[in-house]
């Protein structure tokens, strides 16, 4: 009998250092835990307020066609805008340039640009994402909104060809800081 309390003082023992050890590799894990739920914090904090694309007809985009995104700023913060622009293989240049005007109801304009925006490489492939329609971007400048101010985007083409094939959506994106 003596042997087997031994044996099974043993067991006890080593299944205590077991978890001992199970405590201590959970230890670890905690600072990799808490940083990943502090990243998280701060990465849901740059969600978009505002995101929306206006679909081209399929005859492509019109020289006149000026494409405007209108939206209700909530809070007083610096928001960070991106246009995006989605293309297929039948569009016929390798780079698109375009004219963005930002303004708001208070403080007018905040933003009258032109923009050129490289579609393709020197080989002709697509610098944007995807299989068959290709997404590009372009960031505009941070811009200090008051919460109540009304903001307005528009956005037209200024390529040569009056009806612009090839591009089939337009979007505006804007993200408060």
């Amino acid at each position: 009998m003596s042997l087997e309390r031994k044996s099974h003082t043993r067991r006890n023992s080593r299944n205590n250092s077991l978890r001992t050890g199970r405590r201590s590799s959970r230890l670890l894990w905690l600072p990799f835990i808490l940083a990943t739920m502090a990243f998280a914090v701060v990465a849901c904090s740059h969600l978009p307020v505002y995101s929306h694309y206006e679909h081209i007809d399929s005859e492509g985009w019109q020289r006149e066609d000026t494409i405007t995104f209108t939206t209700a700023v909530a809070n007083t913060a610096d928001y960070q805008m991106m246009l995006g622009l989605r293309t297929t293989n039948a569009y016929p240049y390798t780079n698109l340039t375009f004219v963005a005007r930002c303004l708001t109801a208070n403080n007018g304009i905040i933003l009258n640009d032109t923009i050129t925006l490289n579609i393709t490489d020197d080989d002709g492939n697509s610098n944007g994402r995807g299989i068959m329609i290709f997404q590009h971007s372009h960031t505009l400048p941070t811009h200090a909104l008051h919460a109540g101010d009304t903001l307005t985007v528009s956005v037209s083409h200024l390529m040569s060809r009056h009806l612009l094939p090839g591009v089939t959506d337009v979007g505006l994106t804007v993200s408060a800081n």
